[in-house]
């Protein structure tokens, strides 16, 4: 079976909306400022991507976002938009099935209780459980759009995204539903969470502009840039959406997960965790290295993890120099719904025959040799793109993009 996606659905630091997603890609506009949120002073790291604009009641009633934490509902309102774009106005419960991944799940909403109650733990709401769990994004999905298939969540830390995208492609294939709804949400910008990984010194402390912060692959980067948000894709066979008149943007042609197995915050130091997912997603996709057209980069800003992956890279390839781009020098890390975002950026590129820029490149790190596009998007005929997403615990998660034929 092949897989299409014909419908995307996008809210981060530039907004709402894939249109404004994609054209602040290809302008190379940041969406990252300095961070607002009343609880977020007085850190170190200071820069974010906050989703400017979002209003939870423009895609559900009020009485309902208040039972549901910050990361389902930018789930429920990605998914929203994801079927609009597929032109998609009912489903068949059944047999739609539902992956919401994330890396934190409603960690806001636990951390804001934990401190309320800190002195008095039996007054603890009720909804704290319902709030902070990670399967909630996924189950509030469901919820909403009365899907009664199968719906599953996971934890994959940086990766999760992709693996969401990967376990929805799977459902397809293996004939357990007819539609899935994939992709990842994330809303972690909570001081404990930003401290944390600042201390632990994966955040930039930069000063100065901070849309000029995040910048992977360059030489001169201090971390990245944590963000917040949602990706949500529909994904249904080719000859379903051929059927209905929807509009491909591209296939799933396949992907891998996998496991560095070496630590539990740094990556393996030579990529060969990352390279394996990325040469078994190509076998598993019946897609040669040579026919990749781009990749789009994990890219964090991170010494250790740009290293690893720009070394994978070019041992997949054998030294010829693919095109890459990294999204989170645009839009920030959004932590577990990465993967994700890497899956629409991927998908907008192969339909539109066009790489965005990566920004903040003014000096290539020699350890990276990599064709990183910037400056300007780069237009291409795009055959076959592949996203990679690397996580904590070294999770890692390919995906494998192919050209829908004409």
């Amino acid at each position: 079976m092949r897989v299409a996606i014909t419908g995307i659905g996008v809210i981060g630091p530039h907004g709402v909306g894939t249109d404004r997603y994609w054209e602040a890609l290809c302008e190379g506009r940041s969406g990252i400022r300095r961070l607002t949120a009343p609880a977020l002073q007085g850190l170190e790291a200071t820069a974010g991507g906050e989703i400017p604009d979002f209003d939870a009641t423009s895609f559900m009633e009020r009485r309902v976002a208040r039972r549901m934490g910050r990361f389902s509902q930018l789930a429920v309102a990605a998914t929203t938009l994801a079927l609009a774009d597929a032109g998609i106005d009912e489903l068949d419960a059944e047999r739609t099935g539902i992956t919401v991944h994330t890396g934190a799940g409603g960690i806001i909403e636990g951390d804001r209780e934990l401190l309320a109650r800190a002195n008095d733990p039996g007054r603890i709401g009720p909804l704290y459980v319902p709030l902070l769990s990670a399967n909630m994004g996924a189950a509030n999905v469901a919820i909403h759009f009365g899907v009664t298939g199968p719906v599953t969540a996971g934890v994959g830390a940086c990766a999760a995204g992709a693996i969401g995208v990967a376990e929805g492609f799977h459902l397809l294939r293996r004939g357990e539903a007819d539609l899935v709804l994939a992709g990842a949400s994330d809303a972690a910008l909570t001081a404990p969470l930003v401290a944390c990984l600042s201390n632990a010194g994966a955040l930039s402390t930069a000063a100065g502009d901070p849309q000029t912060i995040s910048r992977p692959f360059d030489l001169d980067r201090t971390g990245f840039v944590p963000s917040e948000g949602a990706a949500m894709l529909v994904l249904e066979p080719v000859e379903r959406a051929r059927a209905r008149g929807a509009t491909v943007y591209c296939e799933v042609a396949g992907a891998a997960i996998g496991c560095d197995a070496f630590h539990i915050t740094s990556p393996e130091p030579t990529g060969a965790g990352a390279e394996r997912a990325i040469r078994q997603a190509l076998v598993n996709a019946e897609v040669g290295a040579a026919d990749v057209d781009c990749v789009i980069a994990h890219g964090t800003g991170t010494k250790l993890n740009d290293a690893a992956e720009a070394g994978a890279i070019a041992r997949v390839f054998d030294g010829r120099r693919v095109p890459v781009t990294a999204p989170k020098s645009i839009v920030g890390h959004t932590l577990g719904a990465a993967g994700a975002f890497g899956v629409a950026t991927g998908a907008l590129a192969v339909r539109h025959g066009t790489i965005p820029p990566s920004i903040n490149y003014d000096t290539p790190d020699p350890d990276c040799p990599l064709d990183l596009v910037h400056g300007a998007p780069r237009r291409a005929g795009l055959g076959a793109a592949i996203v990679n997403a690397f996580g904590f615990g070294g999770q890692n998660a390919v995906v494998v993009l192919r050209a829908a034929p004409a």
